[in-house]
């Protein structure tokens, strides 16, 4: 059903020996202690087996590299490199297999406690000149283990030495050359200033002040992960840079960026291609260059640029939104939804006459006779949130053509056309635009009022989670040893990581009194049990509070999200972006006061 409206809805990082055995006493100890110190202070790292992409030599090239970047690594004297056993045991343990994608990174890498993990490619494998030589190209990536994300890494090329007459195999060229390409990597690597930085504050929840700028190696449209005590709690992208200092955006937030954390560059990796048997490398075109070729035209191609964006925005060509959020959660029910949030740019703050919000989803797709999506969802124009259910809703939106109308024509989406609810355990990206209306002035002079749709802005992505169901404790368990405790529960469809929180504050609303587990990081299938490791909460919890010994109440529960979601679900208290179960309650046992 359509209906035409032609109106406003206005809203809104002997001598001799004696010194000499003097020096060696007082140095030896320091000696030794230099030496205690590094020991236990190198950095752990380990070296997952390389992809073998040249179509030459199978798993054994593929072997000979992993092994040749681990010696390079063990020579340097900087870090400890493990064993090739262990981390193929932890692997064998995790059930994982190269190559690991950003989650499998994180598993291993906490799962071996390393600060680092080094994965790569042998690109490939050619010969040249006379004698003939072997050519082995490599591509090898560091990995943060806190954000899953390379943040260093080289392509480099070996050659095999030139052997004039050599009659042997090409097996002895390309390990000769893998060496090589191996010591050179990790020369690049060891040489690499990788750009790091501080946060001094924050502004308005949406920008970040760094203490680094030009000097410190940082660029327009560089993206950083911002890390504290280990762990990732946000991304940024550098949108100005001065010689000492820079501001970048908020683009991801999972615990709340605060003055102190650290942020670092996320390295682009090159890419490698054969051309013609020519190896030729590619560097990813850093975020924001195209801003930079585009002052580099000059002022009058610059203003002409202007001029075509104002006309196009007339024609709907503009941008209504900063970004758009959408963060999983349950309701008041703890019924599953998606809350998609979004804050106005400058275009929709100075434009009065804003009529309504669309909201689309990814698996609704179908088109109407103009053109447009058909969205999941609307709100006034003056609403700057939706919530998305499981249940299916009626729509009445405004369909509009791309060059707008002058007549406002509403679509009716009812019954079988209906969009469909969420459902559990699927993952959705959402867009948003806005209907909005000008005054133009006629081909008479006459004021004109015309209706347009603004450009579509794309969220990240929310996976739909169910509350997980706890298990053990059961609840208003009683006596329960508190210096021991596991916990259980059944994992949910769609979400690979969990946490849980103890406190005596039934609403965990108070954080001082309120225990949280590390992350626990699960692939098991929805119904699938999952457990904690034993959890001494008396000396976590109890102790700190004054209640050791004593009969508590304890209340817990279970947060769950999916790894992959940008930002991540709705933050409850402290921050944490996690959808949570309804609570447990049990009782610690009372102990005897000690003797």
């Amino acid at each position: 059903m359509k209906t035409r409206m032609k109106r406003i809805w206005a809203t809104r990082t002997v001598t001799v020996g004696v010194i000499s055995m003097m020096a060696f006493g007082v140095l030896y100890p320091l000696g030794a202690a230099r030496a205690y110190a590094q020991q236990i202070t190198l950095p752990r790292i380990a070296v997952i087996d390389f992809q073998n992409k040249s179509g030459v030599g199978g798993q054994s090239i593929a072997r000979a590299a992993t092994d040749a970047i681990a010696s390079e690594f063990q020579k340097t004297g900087k870090y400890e490199v493990l064993a090739r056993g262990e981390v193929e045991q932890q692997l064998k343990d995790l059930e994982l297999a190269p190559p690991l994608d950003r989650i499998g990174f994180l598993r291993l890498g906490r799962a071996l406690q390393t600060e680092s993990l080094i994965a790569g490619e042998v690109n490939a494998i050619t010969f040249v000149g006379s004698p003939k030589q072997a050519q082995v190209t490599l591509s090898v990536r560091v990995i943060d283990i806190a954000s899953g994300e390379p943040v260093n890494g080289a392509v480099a090329t070996g050659r095999s030495n030139p052997r004039p007459g050599y009659a042997g195999d090409d097996d002895t060229l390309i390990q000769e050359a893998i060496r090589n390409a191996a010591f050179e990597a990790v020369r690049i690597i060891q040489t690499a200033t990788i750009p790091e930085a501080t946060v001094l504050t924050t502004r308005g929840g949406q920008e970040v002040i760094l203490n680094r700028g030009i000097r410190g190696g940082l660029k327009v449209g560089m993206e950083m992960v911002v890390i504290r005590r280990g762990e990732e709690v946000g991304r940024i992208r550098v949108t100005q840079v001065s010689d000492s200092d820079a501001v970048a955006e908020i683009i991801a937030v999972t615990k709340g960026i605060q003055s102190e954390d650290k942020a670092r560059a996320i390295f682009e990796v090159p890419t490698v291609q054969v051309r013609g048997g020519k190896v030729v490398e590619q560097r990813p075109q850093p975020r924001g260059a195209a801003s930079r070729s585009l002052r580099a035209l000059g002022a009058v191609l610059v203003l002409g640029l202007i001029a075509f964006g104002v006309a196009r925005g007339a024609s709907g060509g503009n941008t209504p939104v900063q970004d758009v959020i959408a963060e999983a959660g349950v309701d008041g029910n703890f019924e599953p939804i998606v809350r998609i949030s979004w804050k106005t740019t400058l275009f929709a703050k100075n434009n009065r006459a804003q009529i309504q919000w669309q909201i689309y989803r990814s698996d609704f797709i179908g088109v109407d006779g103009n053109g447009n999506l058909r969205p999941v969802g609307v709100v006034p124009g003056n609403q700057h949130f939706f919530i998305d259910t499981t249940l299916p809703r009626n729509v009445t939106y405004a369909s509009l053509p791309r060059e707008g109308s002058e007549d406002l024509e509403l679509e009716e989406l009812t019954d079988d056309d209906a969009p469909p609810g969420v459902s559990p355990g699927r993952s959705y990206t959402y867009q948003l635009a806005l209907v909005y209306s000008e005054e133009r002035t006629g081909s008479q002079g006459e004021i004109v009022t015309f209706f347009l749709l603004s450009d579509r802005v794309r969220s990240g992505q929310a996976t739909v989670l169910n509350p997980v169901q706890l298990l053990e404790p059961v609840q208003r368990s009683e006596d329960v040893n508190p210096a021991d405790v596991r916990f259980s529960w059944l994992a949910t469809e769609g979400a690979n990581a969990y946490r849980i929180e103890v406190s005596t504050d039934p609403t965990f609303r108070d954080r001082n009194r309120t225990f949280v587990s590390n992350e626990i990081l699960s692939t098991a299938q929805g119904g699938t049990p999952v457990s904690s490791e034993r959890i001494n909460l008396e000396a976590a919890l109890l102790n700190r509070l004054g209640l050791t010994g004593q009969r508590v109440t304890l209340y817990w529960r279970v947060g769950a999200r999916n790894l992959s979601d940008n930002p991540g679900p709705i933050p409850g208290p402290g921050g944490l972006r996690y959808v949570w179960s309804r609570p447990f309650e049990f009782t610690t046992q009372e102990l005897p006061p000690s003797p």
